[in-house]
């Protein structure tokens, strides 16, 4: 075979995973299910009739953002110079055949896409076979195992995405390889920050009614917790995954939420879809096994969060509310394992609290917005709504505090859980001194992350955290 001639040859490309870092099906599968949840149940019985039908239906239903979907950049930048040099660029998908136009619009390089028909899918034999009747000889851009199907009709190939088995199998082919843009390896890293492991230390708060119960020596009670803790975990990275999923287009227009694994592509949303649904039934039925009253406010932390992702996130105060009560809950599941009484004062606090953390990150990102910008994306709030973030964050840190002197005073220091209770005074100026630091940073746009994880990472924190440990150890032992 003439290699230079081969490289000449108008150049396939495939768009996803090869042209693109996601899957566009499952990018509107994911989309249509968050926002037509009904519909799309019902779109999925014509997979019957072959997987181009079904990628018709969800295409129907929903129109995904192309503008936003993440490059393969590298590749990209190769395919201009190619383009620049005078080759043929044409856009070949298994995907729906409207999705594949809007895509090469966007770029400008193709001088022609085609994409899946309702009775046609152009995947593996069925696309060679297209290929070589519409072109003849070509050059073939790909990504996929079904991609090896089509390399062997090709006069060279490029790997673009391709799996390291993938790309190992094509390299024994008898056909050239002109260039390969692979990704880097996903390792357990990019799952850890996808399931925010870092976000399990919010679930220490089920350990609060048991420690303020004075029966944290209690074995059973305390394995009790512990089987909840990591039970809440797993089910909360469930969740945590949906809202990746929900927020997909937002994400890719942050500033910092765009390296999100799912939202740059790193992982796949197919791989979303699935383990965010084993991680919430699987934590909903070991929660039933452990206690009725716990799965219970578990499945009401579910169902809150699942209201915040796909709408009241997007309304103003009332999603740093649902926040603040979702917080709480973990306060109310801490008593239901602990066999404990809750308390008005502390749930309270709890709801005070958490309402001026969660809008500190909320002030954040109204502060740092444009001036000119209409609407935060996602969010309800404009620019203009900084100074009342403001105004109602500090002032419900202010009425916490409050909370907790009267909690303090009608609660802890009648019960006989304490042998020094005057030293419980310390914790308030400790919570106050973190809250002003808190909001501090906000105002001035340093704060990075929501208060709680910045808590767990901040060496200020670290230290204020630990002084309150110790004067509360000293209230109970001294």
């Amino acid at each position: 075979m003439n290699t230079e001639a081969a490289f000449d040859c108008p150049l396939v490309v495939d768009m996803d995973g090869a042209l693109l870092r996601t899957d566009t099906t499952f990018e509107g599968l994911a989309r249509a299910l968050f926002a037509k949840p009904v519909t799309t149940m019902l779109a999925c019985a014509s997979i019957l009739r072959g997987r181009a039908a079904f990628k018709r239906a969800i295409a129907e239903i929903v129109q995904i953002d192309v503008e936003s979907l993440p490059l393969r950049e590298d590749f990209v930048a190769h395919l201009k110079q190619e383009r620049a040099r005078g080759r043929h660029l044409h856009l070949v998908s298994g995907s729906d055949h409207q999705v594949v136009e809007r895509v090469a619009a966007r770029l400008g390089l193709f001088e022609s896409a085609q994409g899946s028909s309702s009775g046609h899918n152009l995947k593996g034999a069925n696309k060679a076979r297209f290929l070589v009747e519409r072109f003849g000889r070509f050059a073939y851009a790909g990504d996929s195992p079904a991609d090896l199907k089509v390399w062997p009709h090709a006069q060279s190939a490029v790997l673009a995405g391709a799996s390291p088995e993938t790309a190992r199998r094509a390299r024994k082919l008898a056909v050239p390889i002109e260039r390969e843009f692979l990704d880097p390896p996903r390792t357990v890293k990019h799952w850890m920050r996808t399931l925010r492991l870092h976000q399990w230390a919010k679930n220490i708060l089920l350990f609060v009614p048991l420690l303020l119960s004075g029966h944290f020596t209690d074995a059973d009670l305390v394995l009790r917790c512990g089987l909840g803790f990591l039970i809440l975990g797993l089910t909360a990275s469930g969740t945590y995954i949906v809202n990746d999923l929900a927020d997909l287009a937002a994400d890719r227009r942050h500033r910092s939420k765009k390296e999100r694994p799912f939202a740059a592509g790193v992982l796949k949303v197919y791989q979303g879809l699935m383990v965010a649904p084993a991680l919430i039934g699987g934590g909903l039925v070991a929660a039933f096994l452990l206690s009725p009253a716990f799965a219970a406010a578990l499945l009401s932390y579910l169902v809150c969060t699942l209201a915040y992702s796909l709408r009241l996130k997007a309304i103003p105060f009332l999603d740093v509310m649902l926040l603040a009560w979702l917080y709480t809950l973990r306060l109310l599941m801490g008593v239901a394992l602990a066999q404990s009484t809750s308390s008005v004062w502390l749930l309270t606090f709890s709801m005070m609290f958490f309402f001026s953390m969660s809008l500190a990150k909320r002030h954040v990102e109204v502060a740092a917005a444009s001036p000119d910008q209409d609407e935060i994306a996602g969010r309800g709030y404009l620019p203009m709504d900084a100074p009342v973030t403001l105004a109602f964050g500090i002032s419900s840190s202010v009425a916490s505090l409050l909370i907790m002197t009267l909690y303090l005073m009608e609660e802890a220091f009648p019960s006989n859980v304490y042998g020094q209770p005057a030293l419980l005074w310390l914790v308030l100026p400790i919570v106050g001194l973190w809250t002003m630091r808190i909001w501090l940073l906000a105002h001035r746009g340093e704060l990075d992350d929501d208060p709680v994880a910045f808590a767990v990472k901040d060496k200020v924190s670290i230290v204020l955290g630990s002084a309150m440990a110790l004067a509360f150890a000293i209230a109970v032992f001294g």
